[in-house]
C-alpha cells in the first residue's frame, strides 16, 4: 500500500474488530510510529508483539483487549483467592480466563503496579506459578527467531543443555537408588559427578541474567520478574552445590543416608529447575526481547563475554 494510506486503513480495520481479535501486519519498515499513535490513542486496550524484527520485514501482531485498569483489579482478586484456595486446579480454572490472553510484557508490569500497591514477593511467585501452569496447558516454547550470538538465544540454548542434565539426573538416581550399595554402581556415580558438576557450572549462565540481563530490564522499568528470578536462583544454587558435594564424598556415608541425601536433592532440582527456565523462556525472555532496544543487545553481548559462559555452552 502507498505509506500515506497505511495509516487511515490500519486503524479502519482495528475499529471493525471485536475484543480478543488480532490484526497482523507485515510492513517494509520498523513500525515504531504507528505503535507510538496506539499508545496515544489506544493506551491499555491492545496487546503489540513482534514476530519478526527486520531487516527486510516486520511482522507483529495488534490484538484488541479490555482495559489494562480492569485486568488489573482482576489479577488483585486472583492473589486474594490465592492466600486462602488451596485447590489449585480449580484455581487454575479460574485463572485461565484472566490470565491467557495476557501477555508477558503487560503481565510484567501489572505485576509490578501491583507490587508498588502493597502485595509481596511471596504473593506475586504464587501468581507467577499459577500462570507457568496456564501457560504450560496453552503454550509450546515460544519461537523467538533470534540468531546464534544474540544473548538470548545463548541463554536459551544453555537452557537445552541444562535440561538434559536433569532428564539424565533421573534416570542416573533411579538406577543408584535400585542398587543395594556402592557396589557396580561406580559407572552411575561418576555420571553422577559429571551431571552435578555442569549444574554447578550453570552458575555462569545465572551470573550473566544476574549483573547483565536483569539490571538492563530493570532499566527499562521491568521490576518484578527479574526479583522473582532472581529468589530463585538463591533458591537454586546451594541444592545444586549440595548435590555436587554429595556425589563427591559418597564413600564418607552409608549408603542409605547416601540415597537419602540424593534422592531429595534431585526430586527438588528435577521439579525446580525445570519450571524455572520454562518461566524465562517464555516469560522473562519474550519480555527482555519485547521492551530492551535492539541497539542496546550489543552491549549485553559484550558484557556476557566479559564474564564467561559454561563449559557446555553451544557455539556462540
Amino acid at each position: 500500500m502507498p505509506p500515506f494510506e497505511r495509516h487511515s486503513k490500519i486503524f479502519s480495520i482495528w475499529n471493525s474488530l471485536k475484543e480478543g481479535e488480532t490484526l497482523r501486519i507485515i510492513n517494509d519498515h520498523d513500525p515504531k510510529p504507528l505503535y507510538y499513535q496506539f499508545e496515544a490513542e489506544h493506551k491499555g486496550q491492545f496487546e503489540w508483539n513482534y514476530e519478526k524484527q527486520g531487516p527486510e520485514d516486520w511482522i507483529f501482531t495488534i490484538k484488541k483487549i479490555s482495559d489494562k485498569t480492569d485486568r488489573k483489579q482482576e489479577i488483585k482478586n486472583l492473589i486474594k483467592q490465592l492466600k486462602t484456595e488451596e485447590d489449585v486446579s480449580r484455581l487454575k480454572e479460574k485463572a485461565k480466563a484472566i490470565l491467557k490472553n495476557i501477555s508477558p510484557t503487560d503481565l510484567g508490569f501489572i505485576e509490578q503496579e501491583i507490587v508498588e500497591e502493597g502485595a509481596t514477593h511471596e504473593e506475586m511467585r504464587k501468581l507467577c506459578d499459577v500462570h507457568l501452569e496456564v501457560m504450560k496447558d496453552n503454550l509450546g516454547n515460544q519461537e523467538m527467531n533470534l540468531k546464534p550470538g544474540h544473548p538470548i538465544h545463548t541463554l536459551m540454548e544453555e537452557h537445552k543443555m541444562i535440561l538434559d542434565f536433569i532428564e539424565k539426573l533421573k534416570e542416573i538416581v533411579e538406577k543408584i537408588e535400585a542398587a543395594k550399595s556402592f557396589n557396580g554402581v561406580s559407572r552411575e556415580l561418576d555420571m553422577l559427578k559429571h551431571i552435578s558438576e555442569h549444574l554447578v557450572e550453570a552458575d555462569k549462565h545465572h551470573q550473566r541474567e544476574e549483573e547483565v540481563l536483569f539490571p538492563m530490564l530493570e532499566k527499562f522499568g521491568v521490576t518484578e520478574p527479574p526479583e522473582i528470578m532472581r529468589e530463585e536462583h538463591e533458591e537454586l544454587k546451594p541444592k545444586k552445590k549440595e548435590l555436587y558435594k554429595t556425589a563427591r564424598e559418597c564413600n564418607e556415608m552409608s549408603y542409605p543416608e547416601f540415597i537419602r541425601k540424593i534422592k531429595e536433592l534431585a526430586e527438588y532440582l528435577i521439579k525446580e529447575l525445570p519450571d524455572h527456565i520454562y518461566k524465562e523462556d517464555n516469560i522473562l525472555y519474550p519480555m527482555a526481547i519485547q521492551v530492551i532496544p535492539k541497539e542496546k543487545w550489543a552491549e549485553i553481548k559484550k558484557r556476557c563475554d566479559e564474564i564467561g559462559y559454561c563449559c557446555f555452552t553451544p557455539k556462540h
